[in-house]
């Protein structure tokens, strides 16, 4: 069965859809249609059929629809969460962080890599507001609470990050590194 949704259903939905917002479409589905959808669901119905509603989003449509020639190469798109993806080539985005960070030092960074923003301001990309670490170290920096808005801070949480992972690794070698510490 490849459509489990009356005609009538899509017709009111095309009627419907340039007046209405997706929440309210989702309301008449459950109620007038007794259809048991999420909002997920619905979303993709209307996407397959092209079906525009009231607050469609374009930037996302963009993402998930196979455009890469719709916007021209270093577009900058900020998600919900406040992080800036920028267009690199035909459907490739990258985190703005890392491609300012790339250019700047000439290096091609590692999925290990992490580019953060020292004064927590996703918003300032300013060259010295961003520090690279890696994995092991933004796992300790972010489970120790050790991010802070003074980027001197964020610095200092960085290194005790650091020392924390050689007394670990120290530690499990097998040698007592207090001891070696003493001496």
């Amino acid at each position: 069965m490849r459509n489990k949704y009356s005609t009538n259903f899509e017709n009111k939905m095309i009627e419907l859809a340039h007046s209405m917002t997706l929440n309210e479409l989702l309301n008449v589905a459950k109620t007038k249609y007794k259809y048991n959808i999420t909002k997920k669901q619905l979303r993709l119905y209307l996407s397959k059929r092209k079906i525009r509603y009231k607050d469609f989003d374009y930037a996302r449509s963009e993402r998930t629809r196979n455009l890469g020639d719709y916007y021209p190469i270093g577009y900058e798109y900020t998600k919900d969460d406040g992080m800036v993806l920028v267009k690199i080539a035909k459907d490739k985005y990258m985190y703005k962080q890392r491609y300012i960070y790339e250019q700047y030092y000439n290096v091609k960074l590692t999925s290990d890599d992490y580019i953060i923003f020292l004064d927590q301001d996703r918003t300032n990309f300013n060259i010295d507001n961003l520090k690279r670490i890696n994995r092991r170290e933004s796992s300790i920096v972010a489970n120790q609470k050790l991010f802070f808005k003074e980027p001197a801070l964020t610095e200092t949480g960085i290194e005790v990050a650091k020392l924390m992972i050689k007394a670990k690794d120290k530690k499990g070698s097998g040698v007592n590194w207090m001891t070696n510490i003493q001496k």
